[in-house]
């Protein structure tokens, strides 16, 4: 199971989160949000900021908090 930093998807590319770095309260934060482990993302756009499909929903991530959370492209 190839396990990278979200920052590392390529636009249209999907994976599971497999884990979120960081404080409680940014993994609190991204949970309320609906952004947990074993959750399906989307890539839609990479870079920064990099913009990712959560369902109905679209995220922004810039700067290290792209680096924080680890997917599993498998």
């Amino acid at each position: 199971m190839p396990i990278i930093p979200l920052e590392l998807l390529a636009a249209g590319e999907r994976a599971r989160i497999a884990e979120i770095d960081g404080d409680n309260a940014f993994v609190n934060r991204l949970n309320e949000m609906g952004l947990g482990e074993d959750v399906e993302i989307k890539m839609v756009q990479s870079g920064s900021p990099c913009i990712i499909a959560l369902d109905n929903h679209r995220l922004s991530f810039r700067g290290e908090e792209a680096g924080m959370i680890f997917v599993d492209t498998d």
